[in-house]
Formats: C-alpha cells, sequence, structure tokens
C-alpha cells in the first residue's frame, strides 16, 4: 500500500503543516536556510536542471506504465491515455468509460517481445517517444515560473534520453529476475485478475479483474508478462498533483515514494534522481531513503518493513543500496522526526529561534560514494546569503519606522511586515448570485446596512478537503463571511476572497465577531530589504499578452512578495538591487491560504530608501 491517506476527521494537523524529508533535510543543512525558504516563503532561483529532472522522470514513469501486449513501440505518446482520477487523487469508477487500457486490443502474442533483448528494443523505443512532449512541457512550466534563471537552450536532449534509458535499463534488469523466478509468488495472483488496493499505473480500473487478466497467458511465462508483474508502483504522471502520498498515521510527517517493487512479496523502495550524485545531496538522499523506511513501516501497523532501498543515479548511472534500518532505529527515526515537527510546526518558531548555523558540506563522488569534504562553506553557495548574518548580510534587517517620501508633505509611517493581516470577518445579506463560468470564479454580491461587496469564491474547499460554501447561495440569505482575504479592485469595489482559509456560511449566531466592511484598512505601507525581484509573462485568453513584475522585501518581523503590472510600477523598479531597502507605499494585500502579498497599483509608490554595500573591499 504505497499511499496512505489522510483520515480528515483525525486530521488536526493538515496537508500544509506536515513534515516532509526534504523539510527535515533542509533544517539540518542550516535552520536560518529552512526559515527564510519555509517561513519566509523565499524561493530559490529556478534553473532548467531542476525541471530537467522532473521531465527524465515523467518520461520514465510513462515508459513503465506502457505495456508490451498493449501498445506498439511505435504508437504516439498518448496511445494510452490518461487515467480518470478525482480531485482528490482517488481513482474513478471500474464502470467509468474514460479508463484507456480497455479501450485497446491487446497485441497478438507474436506481436509482443519474446525477449529480453525484444524487450529492451520495445521499452528504448518508448523512450524516444515520451520524452520529448515531457521535455516540453517541462520547458513551458519554467518559462511560466517567476523565478526562472539559466538558458533552457543549453538543455542537453540526448543527455537527457541517456538517463531515460539508463533508468529503464535498470527495470529491465528487474523484470529479468522476475522472468527467471518465473514471476515469483506475484504470478498466479496476476493471472487470476487479483489486484492490490493501490494497483501499479496501467491504464486499468483498480478494482480487480472479474476473471483473468486481459494480458495473461496459460502457458510458460513470457517476457511481456514479467514486464507486468515486475512493474513497480509509482505516481501517475496523469494524477492530480500531490494526492499519491503517504501520511503518517498521525499526519504529522508524509511523503511520496518514486517506484515500489512488490512482485517478490517484499516491497522496496527506489528513488530517481536525474543526476551523477557527486555533491553534498547525496547525504540527504540517503536520510531521505531512511525516513521513506519509517513511514512504509508505520503506515503498515509497524508489522512491515521494506527489504531493501536504492538510489537511482541515473546520470553515473549506477544503483546505490542504502542499508534498511533495523525495527529500533526506525523507532528512533520517527521519534526523531517528530519532535522536529513539533519544533517546527507545531508553533512557528522565530528567526532567532533558527540561527544561521550551517552544517559542514559533506563530500560525494560520482553514484553517492562517500569521498573527502570539499574544501568550501555552505554559506559561499547559499542563494540568501546577501541577506543572511550568516554570509553578507546584516545581523537583523534594518529598516525605517517612517520615511518622508518625494513630493509628500507628510511623513508615511510604515507597518511591520509581520502584522499584515488580510482577513475579515463580516455579516451581509444576499442580494445577487452569480453562475459558474468556466474556471472563473462565482461572484456572489451582499449588502451590509449601506454598503456592498463582492464576494469572489477562488476555493471550493478549505485546506481539510471541505467546502468553503457549505450551504446554497440565494438572494436575501444572511451570510456569515469567515477570514475572507479583504481588498479593493480597480473600481474600488470591496472584495471578499473566498480561498482555502476562508468560509461562508448562514448567520445563526448573532454573538460571532465581525467586522463592518469600512472597518478594515484597504492600503498599506512597508519597508523592507530587497531579497530579490522577479519579472513573469503571458498570453491571456483574449490573446493579449500580460507581464508583471514583483520582488521579496523582507524586515525584522517577516517578508512578502509585493507585486503588480509592469506598467504600474515607476522607474525606481529598474533600479533596486538585492539588499537595497526599499520604501512601498499604498499597497492592497492579497493572500492564498497562509501566504500574505502586496498588491502594487498604479496608485502605489516604490522609493529606494538606502543602497546595500556592494563593495568588493
Amino acid at each position: 500500500m504505497p499511499v496512505h491517506r489522510a483520515v480528515s476527521k483525525r486530521d488536526s494537523v493538515g496537508q500544509y503543516n506536515r513534515l516532509s524529508a526534504s523539510q527535515a533535510n533542509t533544517y539540518l543543512a542550516c535552520p536560518r536556510l529552512w526559515f527564510y525558504e519555509k517561513v519566509y516563503r523565499f524561493k530559490m532561483p529556478q534553473i532548467p536542471v531542476l525541471f530537467i529532472g522532473r521531465a527524465v522522470e515523467e518520461a520514465l514513469c510513462r515508459v513503465l506504465r506502457d505495456s508490451p501486449g498493449l501498445v506498439s513501440e511505435a504508437a504516439p505518446t498518448n496511445a494510452l491515455g490518461p487515467s480518470p482520477y478525482l480531485e482528490d487523487g482517488q481513482p474513478e469508477a471500474e464502470t467509468h468509460p474514460a479508463w484507456p487500457a480497455r479501450n485497446l486490443m491487446p497485441l497478438f502474442p507474436n506481436e509482443r517481445p519474446s525477449s529480453k533483448e525484444a524487450l529492451r528494443d520495445w521499452a528504448h523505443a518508448r523512450c524516444r517517444i515520451h520524452l520529448p512532449p515531457a521535455l516540453e512541457r517541462m520547458k513551458e512550466a519554467w518559462q511560466k515560473d517567476e523565478r526562472r534563471a539559466g538558458d533552457w537552450s543549453e538543455v542537453d536532449e540526448q543527455a537527457c534520453l541517456e538517463m531515460v534509458l539508463h533508468g529503464v535499463n535498470f527495470h529491465l534488469d528487474e523484470v529479468e529476475r522476475c522472468y527467471q523466478a518465473e514471476g515469483g509468488p506475484a504470478l498466479q495472483p496476476w493471472r487470476e485478475g487479483q489486484r492490490p488496493l493501490h494497483p501499479a499505473p496501467d491504464g486499468f480500473p483498480y478494482p480487480s479483474f472479474s476473471g483473468a487478466h486481459p494480458l495473461a497467458t496459460k502457458g510458460a511465462f513470457t517476457w511481456s508478462e514479467a514486464w507486468e508483474v515486475a512493474r513497480p508502483w509509482f505516481v501517475d504522471p496523469d494524477a492530480p498533483g500531490f494526492t499519491m502520498n503517504a501520511v503518517h498515521p498521525d499526519h504529522w510527517f508524509q511523503g511520496e515514494y518514486d517506484l515500489v517493487y512488490r512482485w517478490t512479496g517484499s516491497p522496496r523502495i527506489v528513488d530517481i534522481k536525474a543526476s551523477l550524485g557527486a555533491n553534498d545531496r547525496s547525504g540527504d538522499y540517503v536520510e531521505q531513503m531512511r525516513d521513506y523506511a519509517m513511514l512504509w513501516y508505520v503506515t503498515h501497523e509497524r508489522k512491515e518493513s521494506v527489504s531493501g532501498l536504492e538510489i537511482w543515479y541515473l546520470k553515473h548511472p549506477s544503483i546505490k543500496s542504502v542499508p534498511v534500518p533495523s525495527t529500533e532505529e526506525l523507532e528512533a527515526i520517527e521519534t526523531d522526526l517528530e519532535r522536529l515537527w513539533q519544533r517546527l510546526r507545531e508553533r512557528t518558531p522565530t528567526m532567532d529561534e533558527c540561527p544561521p548555523d550551517p552544517r559542514p558540506v559533506r563530500g560525494f563522488s560520482a553514484g553517492g560514494v562517500p569521498a573527502d569534504a570539499p574544501d568550501e562553506r555552505r554559506c559561499d553557495r547559499c542563494d540568501w546569503r546577501a541577506v543572511c548574518p550568516g554570509g553578507e548580510g546584516p545581523e537583523q534587517p534594518s529598516v525605517p519606522s517612517s520615511y518622508q517620501l518625494p513630493g509628500t508633505s507628510a511623513v508615511t509611517q510604515f507597518e511591520p511586515i509581520g502584522t499584515l493581516d488580510p482577513r475579515v470577518t463580516v455579516r451581509g445579506e444576499v442580494f445577487t448570485v452569480g453562475s459558474q463560468i468556466g474556471t472563473r470564479p462565482q461572484i456572489v454580491h451582499i449588502k451590509q446596512d449601506t454598503y456592498d461587496a463582492q464576494i469572489q469564491i477562488v476555493a471550493k474547499e478549505d485546506s481539510d478537503g471541505q467546502p468553503t460554501v457549505a450551504l446554497e447561495l440565494e438572494r436575501g440569505a444572511s451570510l456569515l463571511v469567515r477570514d475572507a482575504v479583504f481588498s479593493v479592485n480597480w473600481k474600488g469595489e470591496i472584495v471578499l476572497k473566498i480561498d482555502p482559509l476562508a468560509r461562508v456560511e448562514l448567520d445563526t449566531d448573532p454573538t460571532e465577531a465581525s467586522s463592518s466592511l469600512f472597518d478594515k484598512q484597504a492600503k498599506h505601507n512597508i519597508a523592507g530589504v530587497v531579497v530579490y525581484t522577479y519579472e513573469k509573462s503571458g498570453v491571456g485568453k483574449t490573446g493579449k499578452r500580460w507581464s508583471r513584475k514583483g520582488m521579496m522585501v523582507m524586515d525584522a518581523s517577516g517578508a512578502t512578495k509585493v507585486e503588480g503590472w509592469a506598467d504600474d510600477w515607476n522607474p525606481q523598479y529598474d533600479l533596486v538591487g538585492v539588499g537595497d531597502t526599499v520604501a512601498l507605499a499604498n499597497l492592497g494585500l492579497d493572500a492564498w491560504a497562509s501566504d500574505v502579498r502586496g498588491d502594487y497599483t498604479r496608485q502605489s509608490t516604490l522609493q529606494i530608501v538606502s543602497r546595500a554595500d556592494r563593495s568588493t573591499a
């Protein structure tokens, strides 16, 4: 059972507050690094290699999903279409017509690969079919990313293909072991059409077949059958994101396995790395696999442990085996991680509680083989060294509490960034209900005395999967709009956005606290140190190009992004550098869940207050 879902009735943690192996490794590498990226939400530059790894893994998984009994080697990439899933990742019913494997006619036995060499030729041909569209999807994602960096033209597609081929070759070795074992204990159940609770993605519905498997034979075990029996569980590339996690029974930890081989009856977890493994991160990968061994153990009632842990380095290529922890070690890993979660997530720590205290850089050679540590400091290659006291930044971000902006007669007072709160709870009576059109948010208008506001329902479910609007909206209904994001649009209208932390309820309890629509402050002034700037652009639904600019700023109390249309920023934006102190006046606020953002409009002002020292002396 590689997927273990949260039980919403018992989940007091929530999907946004769980610990993961990557978070734990980030904190252990440097507490301040964790704080910047997980509390202040700094986003590191997104270079193409980060997207290449995702494309390589996607292509590999699509090859594993294909069947040599259903798909010919020259078939297009969509020959086995996407499987149907609900938004929460649950599979559609067995009777749903979109299950793709049921719509394909099995190949005749003489059309299927009948040797390892023939199976390799088929699988390699599928690699060449699946990789280009996967790379193209990742290129589009990279181009849309506000923090994109580097040059996609330097991506070597042949090198990417070789990594996919290496991954398939590793899998073919597993298929050969399965063939030599004549399918092992999994053969007979597979031939009879039995399927586990979470079968390996193959385009068929999840429930067991009413009879024999459509691709089973009655004679000698075949190579194409070995591919089917040995197929590992993996995250289906077409499944909704973040829905295939295994969640700790107490909900404070989660992880997502890359591959899980189960045909021997003893599960083995594999992690795919599109890299050489010749850097400090190889140490993190070992800890990640140990964490995954713990996660498997606790999600199987502490009765089943994995039989193996492997890291596949596809660029080297090589397989690194990680020793499976003993039961005592698994219990200790769980205890240590739970204590870390309590330290980091039960209550959000302050910046002072997360000092810039990096551990030494570890050394590894290709394939994740331990080697002498390099002569370098972790801070020297940190993305945040310009603003962190461990690098070149001050002990505390120092910003003024007020400033005389050019062209103004009054001194502008600044609010601490950490106090910015866009949420408000208000009462109102419905007087219009708009229809849901496509992906656009549903619009509802409410009145409160002589004032009115627009409710935008942009999230239908909250962080626990419960509806954000749990009632039928009708004209005249009295509503309590709880924790909505308050803003004022370009027309001057009050807008209340319903995101995963907001709710719309019937107003049944007059003792519930609420605010007047005009009690909420609409515009804000802040000052902060610039962490980075970013730009993003695209083409709207009408075909018109759009462009936005923004910056991440921080003070001693918090950090936030400030973003607006490119044409609304004044010329000072192009002069801003990392580490500069800026004033940002007359901002609106926006938010999504716990992520608060400043909204820069043509009425806003940017002013550079002081420059960072960029001397090289």
